[in-house]
């Protein structure tokens, strides 16, 4: 190599450089901080699925008739479900392109730093792809096209489950990222006009620039779904490729017969958790965070809540205080976060500010009832057969790789809650 370094001393690099914890700590401040509250185990040993039992009720075999009691203790039993959620892929591809390498001539190893920087960043995008996952259903949107088509080449970003413009939704979208578009989320095949490329955010005001005319992508219309290439698929009823998170687990609206993974969710209420309508008027934000605390606590039995609501609603929530007191909360890889205190029935509540929740929910959780379970950590580099850095064959550049291989899944549904805000 023009610097005198190869792939193979990249890959060393590499495997020294980004153990696990090492990876941790390089994503933790930058995702989502919800998501780093939450359960991660990444100790699970594969297969197709991610098999899990909850349970939501005990065997109700007590009576004062001996006869029923024994009935209904051989015939009822406790009322567990089992969930079989498949397992979901992310891979990101960080490059150094030939010209990179052929300017550090004469610097050993010079081309490191840029490879470096590259691996670093990807691994930053891929705790946002994870973010943006833990707040949607599972089929990759990020948001919708609430302007009229037209020569134009700019989107008002809009919310994907209430079609109004949100700039909340615009915190998921970064420059360079290929889209594609579809009329539903989960119920209709893509577009089939070429995709967009993101040239431009405007995170003010809510707007992505992209490389296309809106009206050269054929049937592209008002109120489509806009997603990142590669996390749709291509069909009337697509089956997820990203994971499914609190949008799916913990809907705004209870679910039908399904089956979700397996179970029809619509037997127990504590299989989807608990619904709160924010949508009342008059009814205040505290109002339905202490509604929620209240049910996740005293039915739901959970000794530890940490409300989340998006960077918009935290404002509004803090200007409608007037005794504002503040907690610190920890995550994982040092992070931590001062949080609102909001009172509930014998209930400490923290409230943060996530900048990938949506204007229109907020949601109220035990953390440890949401589980982000992986097949090692999630993301980490693809090194299984020492081969983490390698050649490019079309550039002559040098690529490494990082991966996951996870799902999200809801393990206690009466200590979550929702409030659904529109």
């Amino acid at each position: 190599m023009a610097s005198g370094t190869t792939s193979t001393s990249g890959a060393a690099f590499v495997k020294r450089y980004y153990s696990p914890s090492f990876v941790i700590n390089t994503i933790s401040k930058k995702e989502s901080r919800l998501l780093n509250l939450i359960n991660h185990d990444s100790s699970k040993p594969g297969g197709d699925s991610y098999n899990f039992l909850t349970m939501v009720g005990d065997n109700p075999s007590g009576s004062a008739d001996f006869a029923q009691a024994q009935e209904r203790g051989q015939n009822a039993g406790s009322s567990g479900f089992q969930f079989k959620v498949d397992w979901m892929n992310d891979f990101q591809a960080p490059s150094v392109s030939k010209e990179m390498i052929a300017k550090t001539r004469n610097q050993a190893g010079g081309w490191i730093p840029a490879l470096k920087n590259e691996i670093d960043s990807a691994l930053r995008y891929s705790a946002h792809r994870r973010s943006v996952a833990l707040f949607t259903t599972g089929f990759g949107e990020l948001g919708t096209v609430t302007n009229s088509i037209g020569a134009g080449f700019t989107i008002t970003v809009g919310n994907p489950r209430t079609g109004v413009a949100d700039r909340s939704c615009s915190f998921r979208f970064v420059k360079g990222m290929k889209l594609v578009f579809a009329t539903t989320i989960g119920a209709s095949v893509l577009k089939t006009g070429q995709s967009a490329v993101v040239t431009a955010v405007d995170y003010v005001n809510g707007i992505i620039t992209v490389d296309t005319a809106l009206n050269a992508i054929t049937g592209l219309a008002q109120n489509d779904v806009i997603f990142t290439k590669g996390d749709r698929q291509d069909s009337a009823t697509p089956t997820r490729l990203r994971p499914p998170g609190l949008g799916f687990w913990v809907p705004t609206t209870a679910p039908g017969a399904g089956p979700d993974y397996g179970v029809a969710r619509n037997s127990n209420s504590f299989l989807y958790g608990w619904i709160i309508d924010g949508t009342t008027s008059g009814k205040p934000l505290t109002q339905c965070l202490v509604e929620a605390a209240n049910l996740c606590s005293t039915v739901g039995h959970a000794e530890r809540l940490v409300a989340a609501v998006s960077v918009d609603k935290f404002i509004e929530l803090s200007a409608s205080m007037e005794d504002k007191q503040f907690t610190m909360i920890n995550g994982r890889g040092g992070t931590g976060y001062k949080a609102l205190v909001v009172y509930a029935d014998g209930v400490e509540l923290p409230v943060i500010s996530d900048m990938y929740c949506p204007n229109s929910e907020a949601y109220v959780l035990n953390p440890d009832a949401f589980h982000h379970p992986s097949i090692g950590p999630a993301p980490h580099m693809d090194e299984a057969d020492g081969n983490s850095v390698l050649r490019q064959s079309a550039d002559a550049g040098l690529e490494a790789r990082t991966e996951a291989f996870e799902t999200f899944t809801l393990e206690n549904g009466a200590q979550t809650a929702v409030i659904k805000l529109a």
